[in-house]
């Protein structure tokens, strides 16, 4: 039988037509070469940046660096000017359309500024203490957050005391937050301490991982939500135990309670409440103060939890206090600098030498420029980003990854808002019992680092935080006034100096310091202000070749 002809031609191509066609394009690309190496066409170079060996590199890099700022401002403010205008000319195209039926003139409407890239710091104190008051006041129990590394550097006095004076028989619990990040001995002695003012509960929240793809991902997807089932992931420890301690509180007063839950920016607040529920319900993340307004979730039938935005600490706190606890701007290289040092000299020198694996070094800003060269983080021209290792390091402190503890105050007194009145009235309701018991299980089960694995810090003590919108603008009028004196002072300061000095310090002092010989066990031996590699003292120029330094 005759084979039927087919209606399309095939595409097919014999092998020996494909490589005629190949070998055909190959001399034309050599052809084209072959003109273009004629005409002088050449290959653009790239621009090879500053050597190493020219001197004042990092003066230009500055340099350079400021001329992009002010560059991209300038672009900023164009922008938001050709902006203003096409508001402008949409108001007067729509005044001109509408007819003029009232006789009363009306004074024209001016245009919305658009909103800059800087947040408005005062609104948004001023929205999340807003939003603490009213999460006291809806909840019939308050959990405090604290971190279990330092726990009495995350106690607010002032909110203790607005639970306290706001009655309704509220109760308020302590929650140690980040167990898995402290030896056993020392959240034992911190256990111990906590609970003979409130009921003290020991917590390990369930941590989902974002950075790295699960393909079983799909498998812990909720179908009705499309929520996280953390329930799969890494466990938690002592939300067995809460549930119940809030459980019994539930049947004494036979209705629905809401338990509120408070504290300082990255103490784990939302992730307690998504360990609790078991699925992601509150948006969790590395920054500061991501929960901006009061969110109810409910966990079970008489549980319904308050999410609640961070505590804003008052500036007239420590320099470490302000570093861990506070809403810190990572953009301004100066202000994470400053914050960095402060939380380095609170530490052993020996121990971070050792956590971060680098040689010893004489200041902060040398650690930093060590670490950042450790890390790989570099800039144009390989130089050492100190400001990235810092920002980075801000984040390990405040994060679910280092390892440190700070010790219990060896004698036990009452904090000065709390007597023995209102801490038996804050214990009554609940099954003191029970909870030892639970406490005990968890810490069992939490896989802690040991006490030379993890590096010892000295706490800065209870934090003054702001509760009312007064104080915030009163307090940033005061940090207004005191940057602008700063500023003048250093306009007037001259600009070949050697050593740089602070607004408030006298240069017999920073002279003194600059004197001071170098200690191998402390930190603060010297200040960070009183030393820059980038800047060349007296001592350089009478440098002895006799000597040898190690």
């Amino acid at each position: 039988m005759k084979r039927p002809k087919l209606k399309k031609a095939s595409k097919r191509m014999t092998c020996h037509k494909r490589y005629k066609i190949q070998k055909k394009v190959r001399e034309h690309k050599r052809k084209v070469r072959k003109e273009a190496k004629k005409r002088g066409h050449k290959k653009r170079k790239t621009d090879p940046g500053i050597p190493n060996s020219a001197p004042f590199k990092e003066a230009l890099l500055r340099e350079a660096e400021q001329r992009k700022q002010q560059l991209e401002e300038l672009k900023q403010q164009q922008k938001l000017e050709r902006q203003k205008e096409r508001a402008k000319k949409k108001l007067e195209a729509q005044n001109v359309s509408t007819p003029k039926e009232e006789p009363v003139k009306k004074e024209p409407v001016k245009p919305k500024e658009q909103p800059s890239n800087k947040p408005d710091n005062k609104n948004l104190k001023g929205s999340f203490c807003r939003e603490l008051k009213k999460v006291i006041e809806e909840s019939d129990v308050v959990l405090e957050v604290l971190d279990a590394r330092d726990p009495l550097g995350c106690r607010c006095s002032q909110v203790e005391q607005l639970i306290i004076k706001s009655g309704g028989n509220k109760k308020l619990l302590l929650v140690l937050n980040k167990a898995d990040l402290v030896p056993k001995e020392n959240l034992k002695r911190w256990l111990r301490y906590l609970q003979k003012e409130f009921p003290t509960v020991v917590f390990k929240s369930s941590v989902q991982p974002k950075d790295k793809v699960n393909p079983s991902r799909k498998k812990r997807m909720d179908s009705k939500a499309g929520r996280i089932n953390l329930s799969i992931g890494r466990t938690c420890v002592g939300g067995e135990g809460l549930l119940k301690l809030l459980q019994n509180f539930c049947k004494m007063d036979n209705k629905t309670i809401h338990v509120g839950v408070i504290g300082f920016p990255s103490v784990g607040k939302s992730s307690i409440i998504n360990s609790l529920k078991k699925t992601s319900a509150c948006i969790v993340g590395p920054a500061r103060g991501i929960t901006r307004n009061m969110q109810i979730v409910s966990v079970d039938k008489h549980i319904k939890m308050l999410d609640s935005p961070c505590l804003i600490a008052s500036p007239y706190n420590t320099a470490v206090a302000l570093a861990l606890r506070s809403l810190t701007n990572t953009a301004d290289e100066k202000a994470v600098l400053e914050l960095m040092s402060a939380v380095l000299k609170h530490c052993s020198k020996k121990q971070l030498i050792l956590h971060y694996r680098i040689p010893n070094y004489r200041n902060s800003l040398e650690f930093l420029i060590l670490l950042a060269q450790k890390r790989g983080m570099h800039k144009k021209g390989n130089v050492p980003d100190s400001h990235g290792a810092a920002r980075m390091l801000l984040s390990e402190w405040t994060g679910a990854r280092l390892s440190y503890h700070c010790k219990p105050p060896p004698s036990f007194n009452f904090s000065p808002h709390l007597t023995e009145d209102i801490v038996a009235a804050m214990q009554q309701g609940f099954n003191r019992d029970q909870l030892a018991q639970d406490n005990a299980s968890s810490i069992k089960a939490i896989h802690s680092p040991s006490m030379n694995s993890s590096i010892v810090f000295e706490s800065s003590g209870l934090i003054n935080g702001i509760i009312d919108e007064n104080h915030i603008s009163e307090e940033e009028s005061e940090d207004d006034d005191d940057t602008s004196m700063g500023e003048e002072d250093s306009d007037s300061a001259d600009e070949d100096t050697e050593v740089s000095f602070k607004p408030a310090q006298k240069p017999e002092k920073a002279q003194a310091i600059l004197e001071r010989p170098h200690s191998g066990e402390q930190l603060g031996a010297q200040t960070e202000d009183s030393f820059h590699l980038d800047q060349v003292t007296e001592e350089d120029e009478a440098y002895d070749f006799n000597t040898d330094y190690v």
